[in-house]
């Protein structure tokens, strides 16, 4: 059997130079990321024999054990292994990540999909669907999912998807390929709302930076040390985006269209009341499943 590792920031070679079984790959990852905290290591530790090409599907581990794994396929797997022990997220390794039961391509250039943002998604869903061929703007896209799931999920609707980033475009254009949405969706590098005036939309949608300069100081090292501080960060009380995407909506948002902005936790009164002295009605929030006010949405009327 393989020796025992003890907890470093990194793995200790060990100097195999023996075809080593499954099982005991198996074994050896799901013990190292054990001991450095990692909450789901069975299922990591598969998730990287898989990236690593070691096996297809999960199944191999235990109808198929005693296979026999090379030694160019131990160190592939190894090395992901210790990005995986220094904390780099599960998602960036792997270069994909779920959302809305959609795969999607992830870098370090954006940020990792959370499901939490696929309330953001239902909440523009319901607006979506109330309106005849809707044009949607989206702020800050990043990696495209909440544009692609609204084009998916709405035939109808044109979307246009924005980002200062000219990298997250990058990867927003290839998820926008896969799943076939070229036709339903633009993208267009700008800062905030700058590059629309003159234009106008049905709903404006966004999950803006909210995070306060404090609170990144306190994230945890898999978010603050591997994404972008600048899809995260808000100036000191969270909100100056949400400030400037609310107040620049009422220059581009139809008679009747709707701002739909994810939040960060206690923040709604503020917001509520950036919406309500900009002039928009029908302010109302949502809770995520943690019980935080996530989304709020506001209806502009000239």
């Amino acid at each position: 059997m393989l020796e025992n590792i003890v907890q470093t920031d990194k793995l200790l070679p060990l100097g195999i130079t023996k075809i080593m079984q499954l099982k005991e790959l198996y074994s050896f990852g799901k013990e190292n990321l054990s001991r450095h905290s990692i909450e789901t290591p069975g299922l990591e530790a598969y998730l990287l024999l898989s990236e690593s090409a070691v096996i297809d599907n999960l199944s191999e581990v235990y109808v198929y054990p005693d296979k026999e794994i090379d030694l160019q396929m131990f160190n592939r797997f190894q090395e992901l292994l210790e990005r995986r022990i220094k904390k780099e997220p599960i998602a960036y390794i792997l270069g994909e990540k779920e959302f809305y039961s959609k795969p999607y391509k992830v870098n370090p250039s954006v940020l990792i999909p959370r499901p939490e943002t696929e309330l953001l998604v239902d909440e523009t869903l319901n607006l979506v669907n109330k309106i005849t061929s809707p044009l949607i703007l989206e702020i800050g896209t990043g990696s495209g999912c909440i544009s692609v799931t609204i084009a998916s999920l709405c035939e109808d609707a044109k979307i246009v998807a924005s980002d200062i980033s000219h990298e997250a475009l990058v990867v927003a254009k290839e998820n926008i390929g896969k799943h076939n949405q070229k036709n339903r969706i633009s993208l267009l590098r700008g800062d905030l709302l700058n590059s629309f005036k003159g234009q106008s939309f049905d709903i404006i949608v966004s999950n803006p930076p909210y995070i306060t300069e404090a609170e990144f100081d306190g994230l945890e090292f898999e978010v603050k040390d591997f994404e972008p501080e600048i899809a995260l960060t808000a100036g000191q009380d969270g909100l100056y985006y949400i400030k400037k995407i609310i107040s620049d909506s009422t220059k581009i948002l139809k008679d009747g269209g709707w701002c739909v902005l994810e939040i960060g936790h206690n923040q709604k009164e503020d917001v509520q009341n950036m919406f309500r002295n900009s002039g928009f009605t029908e302010i109302s929030s949502t809770k995520d499943l943690n019980g935080i006010e996530r989304v709020i949405k506001a209806k502009w009327k000239k």
